[in-house]
Formats: C-alpha cells, sequence, structure tokens
C-alpha cells in the first residue's frame, strides 16, 4: 500500500520557500560578518599590514633603454685613417631626470682604446641620440666597440674588423 504525502497549498510552498531564502540569506550575512571581522582583526597587525600593502601595490618598473640607431649601416669593415660613424639612444625612463655619464671604447682582446667619453643629462621620459665618429690609425684585428652607461652597468657593443 502506498501512502500518500500530503499536498500543500500555493501559499504554503511560497512561505516554505521564503523561510529557506531567509535561513540561507542569514547564514551569508553571519558569515560575511565573521570574515570582514577576522579582516580588521589581522589589519591591525603591522606585519599583516605591510604584506597586504605590498601585495596590492603596483610598483612601476624603472629602467633606461640604451640602444642603436640604424644598425644595418654600422661599419662592419674598418680601413685605416678613414673617419667612421654610429648613432646610439639612451631613452630615460627612470621616473626622475637623469645624468649618464658614458664612455665609447673599443675592446680588442680585453683591451680598451677609448674613443669617447661624456656625460648627458636627460629629462623623465626623454631620450637622447648621440653620434660618434672615430678613426682607427693603428691595424688590428677583429674588435668590439663598445658603448657603456657607467653608473648603471649597461652596455651594448658591434663588431668591428679590418678590410
Amino acid at each position: 500500500m502506498k501512502v500518500e504525502e500530503p499536498q500543500h497549498s500555493p501559499v504554503q510552498r511560497n512561505k516554505k520557500i521564503k523561510r529557506d531564502l531567509i535561513k540561507k540569506i542569514g547564514i551569508l550575512f553571519v558569515v560575511v560578518c565573521f570574515f570582514a571581522i577576522g579582516i580588521f582583526q589581522l589589519a591591525k597587525y603591522d606585519p599583516v599590514k605591510k604584506a597586504f600593502i605590498l601585495a596590492t601595490t603596483m610598483k612601476s618598473q624603472v629602467f633606461t633603454e640604451l640602444y642603436f640607431e640604424s644598425h644595418l649601416s654600422f661599419p662592419n669593415k674598418i680601413t685605416l685613417f678613414e673617419e667612421n660613424n654610429f648613432k646610439f639612444t639612451i631613452h630615460n625612463l627612470e621616473n626622475k631626470d637623469m645624468e649618464y655619464p658614458y664612455e665609447v671604447y673599443i675592446d680588442t682582446n680585453g683591451e680598451k682604446q677609448i674613443i669617447h667619453m661624456d656625460s648627458v643629462l636627460i629629462k623623465n621620459n626623454e631620450y637622447k641620440t648621440i653620434s660618434i665618429d672615430f678613426t682607427i690609425k693603428v691595424p688590428m684585428q677583429r674588435s668590439k666597440v663598445v658603448v657603456s652607461l657607467i653608473d648603471k652597468n649597461q652596455q651594448i657593443f658591434f663588431w668591428i674588423e679590418k678590410e
């Protein structure tokens, strides 16, 4: 024999649904309150506060770009007593005006021959293109022409050899 469950009227069903919904909202509210209280209690502790600030604060990156202009026109074959030139650019992305001391030299087997030394002031987010002229007056083997930003420990170079 089958027992039939009593039929509830639509009004009773709606009341039951509302009661269940109110219970669920109440439980959610209590959980959110406990969570918020826990966060505020944790935020009182200095190490937690510092960790939170560090984790949520975006730090801008600072750096300097150093690159050659027109790299396809580098003087790779050098003729004695003939003038050669190239250009390089310094782009200041340090979020402040910067003084850039630099040197340009030829490195032959670790031996350094200075071509040019100078310093240039570049405002924040600006760049400066520098042209270097040089003449080789003594025979040399394959060598590197190096541009070095002295204070940034940053270098770029290209190779040259006699013609």
